[in-house]
């Protein structure tokens, strides 16, 4: 048994721990930021949905979103 290509459900179907698998990014925050800017389409498309903010707010690409939140732009000159 091939341990690197066995599947794993809930580790190797997890796109932020591929990411980091791959070597694509070098750490968690990183690998997350990745996965978040490759979901904005997602992301957008969560915003028209008709989920109430609520059921917005518990969704994990939601959580994901806001836990990284927006302090680095808001710290930028620009």
């Amino acid at each position: 048994m091939d341990n690197l290509h066995d599947p794993i459900p809930g580790v190797t179907d997890d796109p932020v721990i591929r990411l980091l698998h791959s070597g694509e990014a070098k750490t968690l925050h990183e690998a997350e930021e990745k996965y978040l800017d490759s979901a904005m389409p997602e992301i957008l498309e969560l915003f028209a949905s008709p989920l109430t903010s609520e059921e917005l707010a518990n969704h994990p690409l939601m959580q994901m979103l806001l836990a990284h939140g927006s302090r680095a732009r808001e710290d930028s000159i620009l």
